[in-house]
């Protein structure tokens, strides 16, 4: 029986625990890429008509929920035609119940019944067309937010399409990363990520990746994959670089779905 010299031993002997190390620490190295924090939602509301600025009803920085009133731009007329149009239908509707009521032994005509009808029918319309106009001139929160500007004051005129208000909604945050082609394989939906940098709160935070582009871009070799932050406490500032960490472990490879 032979026997390999105490060198030779020692030194397969490292060779194998070497060789295990370095696998299983390629197997535990975190992907590690640049991005950039982006607010969840923002947007700039409008209007699709000339009018001129009423009332504002909100200031930069102020929280809003979703469906409040920021900004009127309808005049005091146009209210006055809405209450017109309101007094209008409900004379139509008396004068359609009353005429139906009396239409049995009162020889209430079938074209009389018919013109009633027909005017309570005009009334809604017009009912409706005022309320379509104070709509469209009325500026309302889509959700939950702050508002980021105001850029337009009372008694100023808004053309089509010019921006009145501004909002953004900091709850969370969105955060960008560009990932290459071949790397793409250790990042899933679902996964959990570490936010360090200039944009995340002292310590870091995490992240969870909500979606990974299937597209790769063909000039540069990089997909995009985009992570969600819950920001509660506003401590992740948005348009600011951060450092993401993509952390393995038994959630790598499976999505909401799954868990």
């Amino acid at each position: 029986m032979s026997f390999l010299p105490r060198s030779r031993t020692v030194w397969l002997l490292l060779l194998v625990l070497g060789g295990a190390g370095g696998w299983v620490s390629g197997a535990e190295e975190s992907l590690e890429v640049d991005g950039i924090t982006l607010p969840r939602q923002r947007v700039s509301l409008s209007l699709p008509m000339e009018a001129r600025v009423a009332r504002v009803l909100v200031e930069e920085g102020q929280g809003v929920v979703e469906g409040q009133t920021l900004a009127v731009l309808y005049s005091a007329t146009e209210e006055l035609d809405c209450e017109r149009a309101e007094a209008l239908l409900k004379r139509a509707e008396f004068q359609y119940e009353s005429k139906r009521k009396l239409k049995v032994g009162q020889g209430i005509s079938d074209s009389e019944m018919v013109g009633a009808e027909a005017d309570r029918e005009v009334a809604r319309i017009e009912l409706g067309r005022c309320r379509a106009v104070l709509r469209d001139k009325t500026l309302v929160a889509p959700w939950g937010g702050k508002v980021l500007r105001v850029l337009k004051g009372v008694g100023e005129t808004v053309n089509r399409g010019e921006k009145v208000v501004e909002l953004v909604d900091l709850s969370s945050v969105n955060v960008d990363v560009y990932v290459e082609a071949g790397k793409l394989g250790r990042v899933r939906e679902g996964q959990e990520a570490e936010l360090t940098g200039e944009g995340s709160p002292k310590g870091g935070v995490k992240g969870v990746v909500r979606m990974v582009d299937p597209v790769v871009d063909p000039g540069s070799g990089l997909s995009r994959v985009r992570l969600l932050v819950g920001n509660g406490e506003g401590q992740v500032l948005a348009g600011m670089p951060v450092r993401v960490r993509f952390l393995n472990g038994p959630e790598l490879g499976k999505t909401e779905k799954d868990r």
